[in-house]
């Protein structure tokens, strides 16, 4: 089960998350953001030694933008969140960084508007990864949950991540998805003290209690 935590700003608290079991940490460059790490605290997070994946978080960011800031961020993946198309993704691609592609689940979703999607996935496989999340006007931290149920419908060859809305009281519905794109959970407002800082004895205990 891979654990993504997202929404990461404050240097101390990057560190101590390092510390956990893991899989990808989250640094959200997008303004409207609770979360956005301006500038400043850019700078500082560039002095530490990330040691688990690191993933930049864009809402329809321009490529320039994205790219200024791979090298100093130490990213290894890029987490387009917005209205981003799939040719936006390709180009990220070709410079051999992962893309994680989020989606808003709104109850109407169609998973058949996702083929461009799915094409490109079969072009880089291993590369391209989804994130389902609950649909809300400011693209995620709404703290809520989708149906999951909607996620049976979903046919396609691209796995994906769970978001939205899980707490620590989620394990056991987590444990009974059995689907077979199914790759494991993004963990953000549910897991603070406030935003941007996450209580890191509660993501422990969660963690624990999914991987036993």
């Amino acid at each position: 089960m891979m654990i993504k935590v997202c929404g990461m700003r404050e240097n101390n608290n990057i560190n101590a998350l390092q510390e956990l079991d893991i899989d990808f940490m989250g640094i959200i460059r997008y303004p409207k953001s609770k979360r956005f790490v301006d500038d400043q605290q850019k700078a500082q997070i560039e002095q530490l030694t990330m040691n688990k994946g690191t993933v930049g978080v864009y809402v329809n960011a321009t490529l320039q933008e994205i790219l200024q800031d791979i090298i100093p961020l130490q990213l290894d993946v890029v987490q387009l969140h917005g209205d981003e198309n799939s040719a936006f993704a390709k180009a990220l691609l070709e410079l051999d960084i992962k893309v994680f592609k989020a989606f808003q689940m709104k109850k109407d979703f169609d998973f058949d508007t996702l083929k461009d999607w799915l094409q490109l996935g079969k072009e880089f496989p291993g590369k391209l990864f989804f994130l389902f999340d609950t649909a809300t006007k400011n693209y995620g931290g709404s703290g809520k949950k989708f149906n999951w149920q909607m996620l049976d419908s979903y046919t396609g060859n691209v796995p994906f991540l769970l978001s939205g809305g899980i707490s620590k009281t989620d394990v056991a519905d987590i444990k009974k998805i059995k689907h077979d794109m199914f790759l494991g959970v993004d963990l953000n407002s549910q897991f603070e003290d406030e935003p941007g800082l996450k209580n890191i004895e509660m993501i422990k205990t969660f963690i624990e209690k999914l991987r036993k």
